[in-house]
């Protein structure tokens, strides 16, 4: 991973900053303007996935504690959905009926697989220790009538958000070896959801089809802002995000329903 500091560019916090504007403009074409004409919300919020991922790699990378940062994304997680299924099922002629939304498990299996692979230095046990990651899967198979509360507190690695390619990407621009590497990634990966697209189309097989999707190329818009990332932390807005983050969406779902 590239760990070059410069005082020319954005730091973490505007970085966090602008992701924020365009997850508010995503979030905004996704619960009040979806379906009405070109959505250029949900475009320009291709952004956001990958800047929060990128986010995300680099806190893994500075954090002296990787399974801390895990717990924290965790805890985080299991509130955002107890009070998603809270609002959505008690409280449904208020904000509507959605489906959950927390980005977090991406976060948090990407971390652990980089956690994996620094701390166990044996091939086997690696191998092993990614494979135990699978166990949620295997428990939502018997959670019956149980399974959305299940997946809540045991989200399972195949139907993370944006599909394990992202979980992939994120684990790719860690171990990359420079900025320019971490761009071709991003390009790589823009490219595979766009392709990835075109052939579940044309065999309509609906696999991953958040990651497969002709707009998720678009999330190459996050080129230039990595490029002017300068690696320094700026201030701290930790907090701050892990409460507008599901704030944000359920005064959007208020107002979609009104």
């Amino acid at each position: 991973m590239n760990h070059e500091r410069s005082k020319i560019g954005i730091d973490s916090f505007q970085l966090k900053c602008l992701g924020i504007f365009f997850m508010t403009l995503d979030h905004i074409g996704s619960y009040l303007v979806a379906g009405i004409g070109p959505n250029l919300f949900r475009t320009a919020g291709r952004i956001v996935a990958p800047l929060f991922l990128y986010v995300a790699v680099n806190s893994a990378y500075h954090t002296r504690n990787k399974l801390r940062y895990v717990l924290r994304l965790y805890i985080a997680h299991v509130l955002i959905c107890l009070t998603t299924l809270f609002l959505t099922t008690c409280m449904r002629d208020v904000f509507g009926e959605h489906a959950q939304f927390s980005i977090l498990p991406a976060f948090i299996y990407m971390i652990l697989i980089i956690w994996i692979r620094e701390e166990c230095r044996k091939p086997l046990f690696q191998i092993l220790s990614i494979g135990m990651l699978m166990l949620p899967n295997v428990l939502l198979l018997f959670s019956g009538p149980f399974s959305e509360i299940c997946h809540i507190f045991f989200p399972d690695l195949l139907s993370v958000p944006y599909s394990p390619f992202f979980v992939m990407m994120g684990i790719c621009w860690y171990f990359a070896e420079s900025r320019e590497k971490q761009m071709y990634i991003l390009v790589a990966f823009s490219c595979l959801a766009l392709i990835g697209a075109q052939i579940v189309g044309r065999l309509n097989i609906w696999l991953y089809t958040d990651f497969f999707h002709a707009n998720q190329f678009w999330m190459i818009l996050f080129l230039p802002l990595m490029y002017l990332y300068n690696g320094q932390q700026g201030k701290p807005i930790r907090k701050f995000f892990y409460v507008y983050y599901p704030l944000h969406i359920y005064v959007l779902m208020l107002i979609g329903q009104w």
